[in-house]
């Protein structure tokens, strides 16, 4: 990876923990507020014995912590993918967000129907894929695609969504559905459905999550953690982006904590 790449994801991520610094600052953010956020009555979690013991350092900590494990989510893993697979000359034509028309003709509107549901009712594995038929329609749809790129020298197109790690089962069928039609429409392709890292640890073979089991083959059709950034980004991509993600951590970390904690 390039060191103005590297930089460039610096830079980014220094500016997003900013952002979340500035919005917990314990100036702005009253500590009634906070205790509403870690025991909130309405969701069943109003625990009078543990909030008059936890001092309310600890519980901006906490609500902290919530805020930036949901902002660390899809919209930044894209973006750095987006600089990390642009910085690889493997790849031409890289975008984030694109969109691109894809057949929905009835026959491919019901290939795709009847896949996603002998899929659900276990009469068939989520690959092999079904043979795709020529769209009887010049119907189109609009699919815009988390990721995409060029091989350079073949010309393999590759769709890529960057999902959470653990999705619901909504989000999945939506994927496969998606991928579907790409496929159908672009027969020099490559489908993948990435997971920024994988939860249960760094070998693929310990992820468990049934949705993405359920709609997606692991070895054909996800990439997880390591696996993803270096396929987009080259050798030891992965432990690079650690390694700034960890920079950061340790610059910002200081002011994390006067903010939260010294107040």
């Amino acid at each position: 990876m390039r060191r103005e790449v590297e930089k460039s994801i610096e830079s980014y991520l220094e500016g997003f923990l900013q952002g979340l610094i500035n919005k917990y600052d314990p100036k702005i953010v009253k500590d009634e507020v906070l205790e509403k956020v870690a025991f909130d009555e309405r969701k069943g979690e109003y625990k009078p014995f543990h909030s008059a013991l936890i001092p309310l350092e600890l519980l901006r900590i906490q609500s902290f912590f919530r805020s930036f494990s949901t902002s660390l989510g899809q919209g930044v893993f894209e973006y750095i993918a987006k600089l990390v697979a642009s910085s690889n000359n493997k790849w031409i034509e890289v975008r984030s967000n694109h969109k691109f028309k894809a057949y929905s003709s009835p026959n491919i509107q019901s290939m795709v129907d009847t896949f996603i549901e002998d899929i659900l009712n276990k009469k068939a594995k989520p690959y092999p894929y079904v043979t795709f038929p020529k769209p009887n329609s010049s119907a189109t749809k609009n699919i815009v695609v988390d990721l995409s790129f060029k091989d350079r020298k073949t010309g393999t197109i590759y769709f890529i969504e960057i999902k959470s790690p653990k999705p619901n089962k909504d989000q999945t069928r939506q994927t496969k559905e998606k991928f579907l039609f790409l496929l159908a429409t672009y027969p020099n392709s490559k489908v993948y459905y990435a997971l920024p890292y994988n939860p249960y640890g760094e070998r693929k073979e310990n992820y468990k999550w049934s949705f993405t089991k359920m709609f997606f083959d692991l070895d054909k059709e996800v990439l997880i953690g390591k696996e993803f950034w270096d396929f987009i980004g080259g050798k030891n991509t992965y432990e690079n982006i650690l390694k700034i993600f960890k920079r950061v951590g340790e610059k910002k970390g200081k002011e994390i904590i006067n903010r939260l904690i010294k107040g």
